[in-house]
């Protein structure tokens, strides 16, 4: 189907995993020679699920709309809870493949990424496609498939190991913080939060002296990275560190696990990090220039490059303007339902980072469903998290999928963080709705 194809869509999520996904569809519809179009989405519309004579490629998302799709041929490779538990689907003139980790018994949000799922699907299309294997591994951590065990595993990582034997990455035993090769080494302990060191967390002065202490130059706290650092200097802080957080009562072998870099980036370069190279694509995508990431995924540089990071800093400003409204904002409760509704006031395709910021930064109990809402149109768009601990007992994709579907919306996702779109005006009903299923499913 895709090979024979007179014309490929090829339609992918918004965020980093999607990207990654969509640049492993480029990539073989290139060396296919294939007329294509890359159309990245934050949700389906309506007219996405309506087909013609083109032959469809959906990637990252697409198992939630399965019902709503018509006269589609093509593909779907995806990793969030499916709404059609079937590999072909042919009603209402479909004749629709599906690839999805949790038709064979897997969790999508920690075993099997998108990207992984579209790069699996590839290799049967085209062998070369390991020649991007590393892509998989950049959507895997950026979509923290890596948080909860502190590596990648299941299929992410036979993926990852493959792109290892290639020498395409390397994997290093290092700490996990987030801005290794793109951030300022004071940057990073001060907002590291796996775990989350009490007594530097937001609180320069404490980095600072921290760092001084072992022998860092004052003058150059802000410009000097994480690797940048030798590794003996590394060991030191690592261990300081530790004995923090022991002192703190913390668990302090999260602080280290496995992490990501890429070998075709120098060791100068911001993007060395897999999970620094996800944040930078997946700011291309939300500020409107995903093509500008997935050209990046593919190995463009130079001006390709310099407009990536200057969409990050822009992407970076909102982060920032969005924080000023997060600390004057007041969440509402209903039950255990903490939400926000930003109206117009935050740009709707950062709901789910700013759920994540709210569930990762301030202190929620663990119980809790964390919403964030802000317009989209005529409807409002809904992104949730809850956290691990909870995830183990509830499945939050299904639970929006049903709140929202009852309300002329549609929702899914995974079980820690799901979204949903609904009508202008349904917003508090479907609050209601979801802790209405969640007391149902596991009271507290």
């Amino acid at each position: 189907m895709i090979t024979n194809a007179k014309k490929l869509r090829i339609y992918s999520h918004h965020d980093a995993d999607g990207i990654a996904s969509a640049a492993i569809a480029v990539f073989v519809a290139r060396r296919l020679g294939l007329n294509y179009e890359v159309a990245i989405r934050n949700q389906l519309t309506p007219q996405d699920v309506i087909g013609g004579s083109d032959v469809y490629w959906f990637n990252d998302m697409g198992s939630s709309r399965l019902k709503e799709m018509q006269n589609i041929k093509g593909v779907v490779t995806d990793h969030h809870n499916p709404v059609v538990p079937e590999t072909h689907y042919t009603e209402n003139g479909n004749n629709i493949y599906q690839f999805n980790p949790h038709l064979e018994g897997m969790d999508g949000s920690i075993s099997q990424s998108g990207s992984t799922t579209t790069f699996l699907f590839g290799t049967n299309v085209l062998s070369e496609v390991s020649a991007v294997s590393h892509l998989p591994v950049v959507g895997s951590v950026g979509d923290l498939h890596d948080k909860k065990f502190g590596k990648l595993v299941d299929t992410d990582r036979e993926i990852m190991l493959l792109a290892k034997n290639m020498g395409i990455i390397e994997v290093k035993e290092d700490i996990r913080f987030f801005g290794r090769s793109s951030k300022s080494v004071s940057y990073m302990l001060r907002f590291g939060n796996e775990p989350k060191i009490r007594s530097l967390y937001d609180n320069p002065a404490a980095v600072s002296d921290f760092l001084i202490g072992h022998g860092l130059d004052r003058k150059n706290l802000k410009t000097t990275r994480w690797l940048d650092l030798e590794q003996e200097k590394r060991d030191e802080i690592i261990s300081d560190l530790k004995s923090i957080l022991e002192k703190e009562g913390q668990d302090s072998s999260r602080l280290i696990g496995e992490v990501y870099e890429l070998n075709s980036e120098p060791k100068s370069s911001i993007v060395r990090d897999a999970r620094d190279f996800s944040s930078l694509i997946n700011a291309t995508s939300r500020k409107g220039k995903p093509e500008v990431g997935i050209r990046l995924c593919l190995f463009e540089r130079g001006d390709t490059m310099a407009e990536a990071l200057r969409l990050y800093s822009d992407h970076l400003d909102s982060l920032r303007r969005a924080s000023r409204i997060l600390d004057e904002a007041e969440g509402k409760s209903v039950g255990s339902v903490l939400y926000y509704d930003f109206g117009n006031s935050l740009e709707n395709n950062i709901t789910g980072t700013i759920a994540t910021r709210i569930i990762t930064h301030k202190r929620v109990p663990s119980t809790s469903v964390i919403v964030v809402m802000a317009n989209l149109g005529s409807m409002k768009k809904i992104s949730a998290r809850i956290s691990l601990e909870l995830s183990e007992r509830i499945d939050l994709s299904l639970l929006f999928r049903q709140a929202a579907n009852g309300l002329g919306g549609t929702g899914g996702g995974h079980r820690n963080a799901a979204g949903a779109i609904v009508p202008i005006g349904k917003e508090r009903e479907f609050v209601e709705k979801v802790n209405e299923l969640m007391q149902s499913i596991s009271p507290t």
